[in-house]
């Protein structure tokens, strides 16, 4: 399976997937640091820079899964939780690259405030787009971390 990785960060979603045996075939990543670690151990996966610049339909019928935690700060308890309104939702951008690229699969990763704050939103997108969607919470402390720390994924 190709995957299309979004807010790759240093490259979670794609090491995971990659084990799974599943290829990257790009990233889309801003940050400069992160996008210098992606290039060391993916030399040769292309980095989109900027998601709002990112065109989805290159990408069709080219990938089989869209993969992305999408920023959470418009969702965290930690922070002011303005949800829609704060200008670091980018849950739409992605949306728009899977309605453009059409993969079979989308894995998406959030904080738990957003069951609260968002999410029927972003399953109601997926879900007008032919996508039946699976949801799960799972604590850090699942896997052996030392803290609760749940997070929301979205299938």
């Amino acid at each position: 399976m190709k995957v299309l990785d979004l807010f790759s960060g240093i490259g979670g979603f794609s090491l995971g997937l990659e084990r799974a045996g599943m290829e990257t075939i790009a990233f889309c990543e801003i940050d400069k640091f992160c996008q210098k670690v992606l290039q060391k151990h993916w030399p040769y996966v292309p980095i989109h820079e900027d998601i709002a610049t990112l065109g989805g339909k290159k990408y069709a019928e080219t990938i089989d899964l869209i993969c992305g935690g999408y920023p959470c700060q418009p969702f965290s308890v930690a922070g002011k939780q303005k949800g829609n309104s704060d200008t670091r939702h980018l849950w739409p951008e992605m949306f728009r690259i899977i309605k453009d690229a059409k993969p079979r699969w989308v894995i998406a990763e959030n904080v738990e405030g957003h069951v609260k704050l968002g999410l029927d939103t972003v399953l109601n997108d997926l879900e007008s787009e032919g996508y039946t969607c699976w949801t799960f919470i799972i604590p850090a402390c699942a896997v052996a971390a030392p803290h609760q720390r749940n997070r929301i994924w979205i299938i």
